[in-house]
Parts: C-alpha cells; sequence; structure tokens
C-alpha cells in the first residue's frame, strides 16, 4: 500500500481526487489537507509516498511546501496538480516538482501519472543502484542555467538577446551548440561561428536540451579507455535524440512528447559517462568482457555492478526532478517491456531510435519487437525507418 496526501483550499477538490481513488484503495491510503502548514504536520505524522499539491493557496503556496518537503522528506514524490496558464511559473515549479499534472486533472490522466512514478519509484531506489551512485565521484546538481533557458524560452516575447547572453556566459554550453549547429546532420551551407545564429538554426527546445547534456559533458572527465570513446558517445546522443524526435513527429505527438523523446534520446547513455569517468577500471571490465563475449553492455554492467547505465543515468534524472516521462524513457530504453505504461510513447521513441542507430552502426539489433507488436506499433517500424534522417 502507497500513502498519497492531496493538498487543496477547495474542498471539492479534495474530495474529488478522494473519488478518483476510491477504486484504488488496495493500492492507495488518501489522505488530504487544505494548505501547507496542515500538509506539514501530517507528513510528520506519518509517511507518504506522495504529495500531490495545488499551487496557488492562501498562507503556502505549493512551491513554498514543495521546497519543504523535498528538504525534510526528500524520498516523497512531488506532483503538482494546476491550472495556472502562465508557462513560466509552471516552468518554475519544475525545480521543486517531479510532475506537473494541468487542471483540470481526469481520473485516467491522475492514475496513469501515480503508475508511472510508483514504478519507476520502486526501480530507482533500488539498493545497488544507490551504492554504485554513492561511489561515483561526483553527483552534479541540476544545471541552473536550463531553468534559465526554460523561463526565457517560456516568456511571453521569447527574448533571444537573454538566452543568447546565458550561452556566452557557459563555454561548454556554447561550444556544445557550435559543434552541433555546423554538425553534418543540420546540413548548414555556411560554418556557423555566432552563437545567436546558431540558436536560431538549432530552435530554442533543442537548445533548452543542450544544457542538460553540456552540463553532463563538463561534469564528467573520463580517461581514454579501449572500447570507449566520449566523442562517439555524443555523436549517438545527437543521433537518437534526432532520430527519436523524428519517429514522435511521424505519430504526430503533442509537442511536449516530443521534447520530451528528444531530451532523453540525448541523455539515455550519460550513465556510460558516469561510469568511465568515476569506475574506470571496472567499467573498462565491463567494455571488454562485452565486446569478447559478443553480449550486450548492459548485462555485463549487470553483472558487475548490480545495475546498469540505463538505470543510473534515470537516477541522476530523477534527483534532478525531470518530468517521470523523460526519466521513464531513459530507465527503461533497454527493456521497454519494465514500464508500468504499455503504449507508444517517448520511451518507445528512445527504444526504437537507439536500437536503429546501433544497427545502423553495424551492431547487433537490440530492438523489442514483441514489445512494439504488444502496443500495437510493429507495423510503424518501416515507417520510422524511412523517417529518420540519419539512417
Amino acid at each position: 500500500m502507497k500513502r498519497i496526501l492531496f493538498v487543496d483550499d477547495v474542498e471539492l477538490l479534495r474530495d474529488l481526487y478522494e473519488i478518483m481513488l476510491k477504486k484504488e484503495l488496495d493500492q492507495w491510503v488518501v489522505k488530504t489537507a487544505s494548505g501547507g502548514r496542515a500538509a506539514l504536520e501530517l507528513l510528520k505524522q506519518s509517511g507518504f509516498d506522495v504529495i500531490a499539491t495545488d499551487m496557488r493557496m492562501p498562507g503556502m503556496d505549493g512551491i513554498e511546501l514543495l521546497n519543504e518537503v523535498r528538504k525534510l522528506h526528500p524520498q516523497i514524490s512531488r506532483i503538482i496538480i494546476s491550472g495556472i496558464s502562465d508557462q513560466a511559473e509552471a516552468a518554475d515549479a519544475l525545480k521543486s516538482t517531479h510532475q506537473f499534472i494541468h487542471k483540470p486533472v481526469d481520473t485516467k490522466t491522475l492514475k496513469a501519472t501515480l503508475a508511472r512514478i510508483g514504478g519507476l519509484d520502486a526501480y530507482l531506489k533500488d539498493e545497488k543502484l544507490k551504492a554504485i551512485a554513492g561511489r561515483l565521484r561526483v553527483l552534479p546538481s541540476f544545471p541552473q542555467i536550463y531553468l534559465e533557458i526554460m523561463q526565457a524560452i517560456e516568456s511571453p516575447d521569447r527574448p533571444l538577446h537573454r538566452i543568447n547572453d546565458l550561452i556566452i556566459k557557459d563555454p561548454g554550453l556554447m561550444a556544445k551548440i557550435l559543434q552541433v549547429a555546423n554538425s553534418a546532420s543540420i546540413g548548414s551551407p555556411v560554418k556557423i561561428h555566432d552563437p545567436g545564429l546558431a540558436v536560431q538554426q538549432l530552435g530554442l527546445n533543442t537548445v533548452r536540451s543542450l544544457a542538460l547534456s553540456a552540463h553532463v559533458f563538463q561534469s564528467f572527465t573520463p580517461s581514454r579507455m579501449k572500447n570507449f570513446s566520449v566523442d562517439a558517445l555524443w555523436s549517438h546522443l545527437m543521433k537518437c535524440a534526432n532520430s527519436a524526435r523524428a519517429i514522435m513527429q511521424a505519430e504526430d505527438a503533442v509537442a511536449a512528447d516530443v521534447e520530451a523523446a528528444f531530451t532523453a534520446g540525448m541523455l539515455h547513455d550519460i550513465g556510460k559517462l558516469m561510469l568511465a569517468d568515476s569506475l574506470p577500471g571496472e567499467f573498462q571490465n565491463a567494455l571488454s568482457l562485452a565486446a569478447t563475449n559478443h553480449v550486450p553492455l548492459q548485462e555485463v554492467e549487470r553483472e558487475i555492478f548490480g545495475t546498469t547505465h540505463a538505470e543510473l543515468a534515470a537516477y541522476l534524472l530523477g534527483l534532478w526532478g525531470l518530468p517521470a516521462t523523460m526519466v521513464e524513457a531513459v530507465a527503461f530504453h533497454h527493456s521497454p517491456e519494465k514500464s508500468a505504461h504499455q503504449h507508444f510513447s517517448p520511451l518507445t521513441a528512445v527504444h526504437v531510435a537507439n536500437a536503429l542507430e546501433h544497427e545502423a552502426a553495424g551492431e547487433k539489433s537490440c530492438l523489442n519487437q514483441d514489445y512494439l507488436a504488444k502496443i500495437g506499433m510493429e507495423n510503424r517500424l518501416d515507417s520510422w525507418r524511412k523517417t529518420i534522417p540519419s539512417l
């Protein structure tokens, strides 16, 4: 049984949330609070797995409440349920929450969100995974520049000069943006040296995702080792990100899911970078065994570390509080059948993109055909192959 606390100053909505989960009483114990202070008192008295709060409440608003929850009870999954239309304010909420649900919320959306968070929670709190994370040289904090870029993007006038100023102040991010803007996949006939032109060429959402990946690549500096190249990893991540975005667009997915797939594609293998940086000897052993025995790297990692690079990457993104759809796509990109959500999603796109990019590199296919059949998408594979520009 999991425990969830709903916080809202409107009594009718508190009653509604209880009704929504009435049929889930074998899975959820539901409690409610009328405000932030009352919620904190309840949290003192008993433990909860999830807290879901409104954003605008008298006395203590939802952001203030979740900031306190993050400090006092970091193990609790945090959800905001709000009807705010201000996108900058919604972006700011991502600093404190794991998931944002727009009002009016329906039963299906609420249950799906709780199922996704519950599944990831069990997956990412595995003791072996936490033990490996504890051995890492560093776990980078969430990049502030991502939030600043996100707020600039979501502002009504989208001030490009503000975004350009942010990029110029971060040499690592600026280098990555120029590198991607001048890559063969973009196809620009003229070499781009101006970050402002690079931003216009790539698009603001791509720049936002690059802020995350650049931060990770700056945080870890692995030594050279056999069968592992940082440049090759970066190239693979960019190809997968573009491929995952193309797959989502081919299925007319909503914009948020398209960008979630792109960002997850760009981050799905950063666990390799983390292992190469902090545990180079053991990771080199894993690479060598995988190459010698012709088995997937993640299988060898499981034997050596008790976890995989996919789970380690998802652990970091979970600590950062990124949306559950992104964390799920990273965590399960080798094993999509383990997801609590068996339907087309950013996870599907990242799994397929990763598999097809490995195939294009002459490696053994890791595509889960049974999973595609289960979600009714097995007949879309040929169309996706034609859609992906790098294949």
